[in-house]
């Protein structure tokens, strides 16, 4: 999230329009609604409010890009529908990809790049719960959720993973140059 505004920031100043989606289970959790805790819900209904959500800003982002499609536009994604796999059975996804009419492999062609920017829980002193309420995941349980959303990608072609360089400015210049390349 911090990286994508300074990306965000770097390309505005370059000229282009930058759409940005943030990630959207934060957004449901900062608004009350949670798959942990006292009032919790299961995760699978959770990850279907993601999708509905998730889907509806990918949707006014989509509308936005056809009505100004001789502009130059870069749309940066914090999380995809892809990263919920990681958090639900294979059944469970199957099951919301089929509700949500998503075939995965037209859904996944539509991104031109996926960059994975590994957590800063694995190879690094820097990982804590600071920079956003919505997480409550221990070192130990970021680091495998890191591993199983690079799961879910692995088979895909246009995908980076960017790992934890010499400090995180590095890590970013990193990532603004595959775009820039893009």
């Amino acid at each position: 999230t911090t990286a994508i505004s300074i990306i965000k920031d770097y390309f505005e100043k370059k000229d282009y329009i930058v759409l940005y989606i943030d990630e959207t289970a934060t957004k449901i959790i900062n608004q009350g609604i949670t798959p942990y805790g006292e009032n919790s819900i299961s995760m699978y209904e959770f990850q279907r409010r993601v999708f509905k959500m998730q889907i509806n800003q990918e949707e006014k982002i989509e509308q936005y890009i056809k009505e100004n499609n001789n502009k130059n536009i870069i749309v940066l994604y914090d999380r995809c529908l892809l990263d919920n796999k990681s958090y639900v059975s294979d059944e469970e996804y199957n099951k919301l990809l089929s509700e949500f009419k998503i075939d995965i492999n037209k859904y996944i062609n539509k991104f031109d790049l996926f960059i994975h920017m590994v957590s800063a829980a694995i190879g690094t002193n820097n990982y804590n719960l600071l920079t956003n309420n919505a997480r409550v995941e221990n070192k130990e349980k970021a680091i495998e959720l890191d591993n199983k959303i690079r799961e879910c990608y692995k088979k895909i072609d246009n995908h980076v993973i960017v790992d934890n360089r010499s400090n995180f400015q590095d890590k970013i210049n990193y990532v603004i140059k595959l775009i820039e390349k893009l």
